[in-house]
């Protein structure tokens, strides 16, 4: 009756840890999940804050700056429609670091290209 009554509970404690991992939905991943959200969020409010400063220093021409708030606003809108059902896939999240990824060259691309920005153009032929 021992035996028995061991080998019930050893059953029922594997059953219990490995369960939520069998069925794919464990806290682990949920948590990563989140994590993952978050990370998407804070990078888009980062380059949101360098397209702000290219204009504010003026190292971007006003197309640009159009052109990097339009890209923007199209990955921050993927990222929500991804949120929607409160889970972020792996695949979704490595497309999401990928446009970000090309946002960011593009954003340092235009503020080091050197081009003549208007304001300085106008400065230096207004005598």
């Amino acid at each position: 009756m021992n035996a028995i009554y061991k080998a019930v509970i050893a059953t029922t404690l594997s059953l219990v840890i490995t369960g939520p991992a069998l069925a794919g939905h464990s806290d682990r991943q949920r948590f990563c999940d989140h994590e993952w959200e978050e990370r998407i969020d804070h990078r888009l409010d980062r380059q949101y804050q360098r397209i702000q400063r290219g204009i504010d220093q003026q190292s971007l021409t006003h197309r640009e700056s159009k052109q990097l708030k339009k890209k923007h606003r199209k990955i921050r809108r993927l990222s929500r429609e991804y949120q929607e059902d409160g889970y972020l896939s792996r695949k979704e999240f490595k497309r999401l670091t990928r446009k970000l990824d090309k946002l960011s060259d593009r954003i340092w691309e235009y503020k080091h290209n050197h081009l003549e920005r208007y304001v300085s153009y106008h400065d230096r032929y207004a005598h």
